[in-house]
């Protein structure tokens, strides 16, 4: 029930839904506009997202307190740019407890929109199991690095070697500023560009390969 937190889940970050201890309401609320005194004793269902955000409660306070996203969407955060707004970030969901409860909580699609927005998130998410949680291919990432040259080689300089440019758009990596050298350097010589990108004559030669 909205405005409840149930207690059918448990993970490292705590009891999914579960009603703040003492200590969580503290660190929930620990560096905000709300006192310590005024956290112990505000109903519980008074902890909403609105009041979160009005009171300047952020991710690690949440962190903190063991608040996952499934309990953020019963107190209001409907929409995972919510969670953005209260400071979660691509790291998070590094943590595949986290990655994975969020994309219950709200699908794998809408969570992947929300945090895949910028080069440096890409470069976050690249190799790690949220990946394979939200269905995220390299042309995903790499399409996020559009004039980041150093973020798209770090993003596969992550992903597994010698394979993850199939079915990536050349363009995408022309966007991203990768050319010939760099795609060597993250192992990816002319054969391998041609089999798995499939780049048209033109496209190789803006690569920098000469044929």
């Amino acid at each position: 029930m909205c405005g409840e937190w149930s207690t059918e889940m448990t993970t490292r970050h705590g009891r999914v839904g579960s009603t703040p201890d003492v200590r969580g309401r503290l660190a929930i609320f620990h560096g905000s506009s709300v006192g310590a005194e005024e956290a112990l004793g505000l109903e519980d269902s008074a902890i909403t997202f609105d009041l979160l955000m009005r009171h300047g409660v952020k991710a690690v306070n949440l962190m903190a307190a063991g608040v996952g996203p499934t309990s953020l969407k019963a107190r209001g955060a409907h929409a995972p740019q919510q969670l953005r707004q209260l400071g979660f970030d691509a790291l998070h969901l590094c943590d595949p407890d986290f990655c994975n409860e969020a994309s219950m909580a709200y699908g794998a699609r809408p969570v992947a929109s929300a945090f895949l927005a910028t080069a440096n998130d890409a470069v976050a998410l690249a190799g790690t199991e949220a990946m394979h949680i939200l269905d995220l291919q390299s042309k995903d990432l790499l399409a996020h690095c559009a004039g980041f040259p150093g973020e798209a080689v770090a993003v596969l300089q992550q992903l597994t070697p010698g394979t993850s440019l199939q079915d990536v758009p050349a363009t995408l990596l022309l966007d991203a500023g990768l050319r010939a050298g760099s795609l060597k350097q993250c192992g990816y010589g002319l054969a391998g560009v041609v089999t798995q990108v499939d780049p048209t004559g033109l496209e190789l030669s803006k690569l920098g390969y000469s044929m």
